[in-house]
């Protein structure tokens, strides 16, 4: 079994709370790796102390000799994740592997590391999406003059690719029945998407999404364990997720704002051009109607 440390943010989550339970890390990393390790009693869970990038939620960090493998969770769709990756990544490096040793001549090993966001949220996502740095890069991509669709016009020399998992229901069903743990996750934020469908008061929601699921065996001894802590994560995350959904709905409203005062300016620049023309051409009118008369 290959010695395996975890790094998690000091902030838990519901996600990192669950997986921060040796079992059902170990489940997770084996139905993401095709590895079939037994030996929970090998893992060692270490918290990296104050690095800048765990100020964002839900990551999760598994430290395996020569490889690390980074897990976020996100209910909304986020196209920056290859750039939060990429800050964390480079915050892991900085702290566990650059040292004076990077001006010798020998050159520094490096863990080979994976990049995976499950995706839990209600906006419609296909089952498995590469999310791509490169994506980013401003100026670096143009049409394709046959096919209309973006390509890299330039080369791009640092790349990152991460791996969004739809994990809602009827989607990545292996995957979810390869973890119990990521399965019961599924299930237990379903139960509350259904009670608050059904008009209940979001803590009433979650409150007996937890019963239900004790009752049902799901995650039944974790949510009996933590039963308080859950509820009040739960709701915690939900009131982050409406700051976050008020901050993109006035984000869009800005930039609404933003694109009619670029049309306004853009109509007054071409009703201006009309304005001109018209005038010209009732200028070229009257000199031609002079001429037409014997003025000239």
């Amino acid at each position: 079994m290959k010695e395996v440390s975890v790094i998690t943010n000091q902030r838990d989550t519901v996600f990192r709370m669950l997986f921060k339970e040796k079992k059902q890390l170990l489940s997770l990393y084996n139905a993401i790796a095709g590895t079939h390790y037994t030996d929970e009693n090998e893992l060692e869970i270490k918290t990296l102390e104050n690095a800048i990038f765990m100020a964002y939620k839900n990551d999760l960090a598994l430290l395996i000799r020569t490889d690390i493998h980074l897990y976020e969770q996100q209910s909304t769709f986020n196209p920056n994740m290859p750039l939060r990756f990429l800050q964390y990544f480079s915050e892991v490096l900085e702290k566990n592997y650059i040292n004076r040793k990077i001006y010798s001549k020998s050159i520094i090993r490096l863990p080979v590391p994976t990049f995976v966001v499950f995706y839990n949220g209600q906006e419609e996502q296909p089952e498995r999406r590469e999310l791509r740095l490169s994506e980013a890069y401003d100026g670096a991509w143009v049409k394709d003059k046959k096919t209309g669709e973006p390509v890299l016009e330039k080369p791009v020399n640092l790349e990152l690719v991460a791996i969004q998992l739809n994990i809602n229901p009827g989607y990545n069903d292996k995957l979810k029945k390869d973890c119990p743990a990521l399965m019961g996750y599924v299930t237990y934020w379903e139960k509350i998407r259904k009670n608050k469908e059904a008009g209940m008061p979001f803590e009433k929601a979650v409150r007996i999404a937890v019963d239900e699921c004790i009752d049902e065996g799901v995650l039944s001894d974790f949510f009996k364990r933590n039963k308080a802590e859950v509820e009040k994560m739960s709701i915690f995350e939900f009131d982050q997720k409406e700051y976050e959904q008020l901050i993109r709905e006035e984000a869009k409203e800005e930039q609404k704002k933003e694109d009619e005062k670029i049309i306004a300016e853009k109509e007054g620049v071409i009703a201006e051009k009309d304005n001109r023309i018209k005038e010209l051409e009732r200028q070229l009118s009257l000199v031609q109607g002079n001429k037409g008369d014997g003025s000239f």
